[in-house]
């Protein structure tokens, strides 16, 4: 069976990536110039962190090597990001012989994406990687032989749409999308891996 999973806070806690993200420019700023602007980056911050740190170094005249070296070291070394029932998930369908496809949607650049990808050491489990900045159920895939595990409620009843074999929602606790209901009981629903049979 082919399983296509999306990454972002389905495998991955991202909101903690972006904290640490943030933080780790509003250290650049304490360290380089003493100067603090913790509010000033939270009120800026729009998913692309790079052009956040290249504002804050034009603005106060901060080393933006520097800054995007720690900005990388931080995502490339976020592993202990991937939530706890991911890896024995995804080790459940490798010990199956399922073919295993992360399907991931970013707006932001593919470098990005591919670097929270590695960071994460997932990469592994993975028989191929799609990254795209158009939804996922508008690609050239043969929905109706996958079944796909997603978070975003959009996602879901477009890839429901596609005549998919079977459509996952994956409704984790304090996730952005966990507050909107989906209202389609052929969608299933559970909120961690462990709920899933396979």
């Amino acid at each position: 069976m082919n399983y296509y999973i999306d990454f972002d806070n389905t495998l991955y806690n991202t909101p903690v990536l972006a904290d640490r993200m943030l933080k780790s420019i509003v250290d650049n700023a304490r360290i380089q110039k003493n100067i603090e602007i913790f509010e000033e980056c939270k009120s800026k911050f729009n998913n692309d962190i790079y052009d956040l740190a290249k504002y804050f170094s034009d603005k106060y005249s901060l080393d933006l090597q520097t800054m995007i070296k720690n900005l990388n070291d931080t995502i490339l070394n976020s592993s202990d990001l991937v939530f706890e029932d991911s890896i024995p998930f995804l080790q459940k369908l490798k010990n199956a012989n399922h073919n295993i496809f992360l399907l991931s949607f970013s707006k932001d650049t593919i470098k990005y994406q591919t670097s929270k990808i590695l960071g994460s050491g997932l990469i592994d489990f993975f028989d191929a990687i799609y990254i795209t900045s158009k939804p996922k159920y508008e690609l050239d895939i043969k929905y109706e032989n996958g079944i796909f595990i997603d978070d975003n409620p959009k996602d879901l009843l477009g890839l429901y749409s596609k005549s998919a074999q079977k459509v996952i929602r994956l409704r984790r606790k304090e996730n952005k999308y966990s507050v909107q209901d989906i209202n389609n009981t052929e969608i299933e629903e559970y909120i961690n891996f462990n709920e899933i049979d396979l």
